[in-house]
């Protein structure tokens, strides 16, 4: 563990090949070629979390996910975890540049090696894990982004294992992940304590498959899953959905996606 990067002493002045770049909610974050760059999943998963006080992100990578929730106001105090220290101290600039010292607190540390002191501490932890098993898929010029893709720092195991340690009893769990690893998800989620309990498709159109699935867990909870609605990013004529569009606006989910 290399210890938690301080914002209040951060330069925010870009690097060479960095570039600002805006996303959503105002905010503007450091986009570096080594990193990957915001996506509509970091979107959906701040969008998919509920409140509390105290929250995690395993896998924060540059912070996307972690300053959008605080920029709602969704949770009084969030620590985002990050392996990578190169990634790490981007997500510290980007706090900085976005005043987000007092809420959004970036750490470098192996999610796999946590200290004991963490456990139970945590209402909500939440993770864009890395999808694609060592070996699959074309592999990426650049380790950062092999890293953030491939589960060479952790598999889904993993990240599961050290959200059911950091989770309060009765605490949630929200991953983004592929639909066609589902089954490991879910694997993961049961050896770990955790129990689904609502879970959304998305597909990019009404015609095409789910590309993602966003699974929330409750820590402890009981058997019983909501299959919400799918969520369509754009309408049969190319438009962006009202769903999709609604979350883009109040950064959340309406009220069919949280409960039956």
């Amino acid at each position: 563990m290399c210890g938690v990067f301080s914002g209040g002493n951060v330069k925010t002045g870009l690097q060479p090949n960095e570039k600002i770049e805006k996303i959503n909610d105002g905010l503007s974050v450091i986009r570096h070629p080594a990193h990957l760059p915001f996506s509509s999943d970091a979107l959906l998963l701040a969008g998919y979390l509920r409140s509390g006080k105290r929250a995690a992100e395993l896998g924060a990578g540059t912070g996307a996910v972690s300053l959008l929730a605080a920029t709602r106001g969704k949770y009084e105090r969030i620590d985002g975890y990050e392996i990578q220290e190169s990634a790490v101290e981007v997500f510290a600039r980007n706090v900085s540049l976005n005043g987000l010292e007092k809420k959004v607190f970036p750490v470098c540390a192996d999610l796999r090696a946590l200290p004991a002191a963490l456990k139970g501490k945590y209402d909500c932890v939440f993770s864009n894990p890395p999808y694609m098993k060592v070996g699959a898929g074309r592999s990426c010029v650049l380790t950062e982004k092999q890293i953030a893709r491939h589960e060479t720092a952790g598999d889904i195991f993993d990240f599961a294992r050290a959200a059911g340690e950091l989770l309060k009893t009765g605490g949630e769990a929200v991953f983004v992940y592929r639909p066609d690893r589902l089954c490991d998800l879910f694997a993961a989620f049961e050896a770990a304590g955790i129990e689904p309990k609502r879970m959304t498709l998305v597909c990019a159109a009404p015609a095409l498959a789910p590309s993602v699935v966003l699974v929330a867990g409750k820590k402890g909870g009981a058997r019983g899953l909501y299959l919400t609605p799918a969520l369509f990013v754009c309408g049969e004529s190319g438009e962006k959905s009202a769903d999709y569009l609604y979350i883009m606006e109040k950064g959340a989910f309406s009220e069919k996606y949280v409960k039956p």
